[in-house]
């Protein structure tokens, strides 16, 4: 057996656990992002409660109804901006 044949013996028994460990790579970054995202969410939603308490305070609404909507306004506005920067980009 010459040098080429067994480095395409090699080649043969690796590349399957190449293209596995690229799978399970691509699957953790997606992952990852993905928390990350959510992270940005939830962020911006505590803020969007604090928000809302002191609005709902000072407004004299119930302090409850004032971090519900707020948390919500927040979700809603961490969701647009996550989905704003993951649009792809006009060149």
């Amino acid at each position: 057996m010459n040098k080429t044949q067994a480095e395409a013996i090699t080649q043969a028994i690796l590349e399957p656990d190449v293209r596995a460990q690229e799978d399970i790579q691509r699957r953790r970054a997606a992952e990852a992002l993905s928390v990350a995202r959510r992270r940005q969410v939830a962020l911006l939603m505590l803020i969007g409660c604090a928000i809302g308490g002191v609005t709902a305070h000072f407004l004299g609404v119930r302090f409850t109804l004032g971090i519900i909507w707020g948390g919500i306004a927040g979700s809603a506005f961490g969701w647009f901006v996550v989905w704003l920067r993951s649009r792809p980009r006009a060149t």
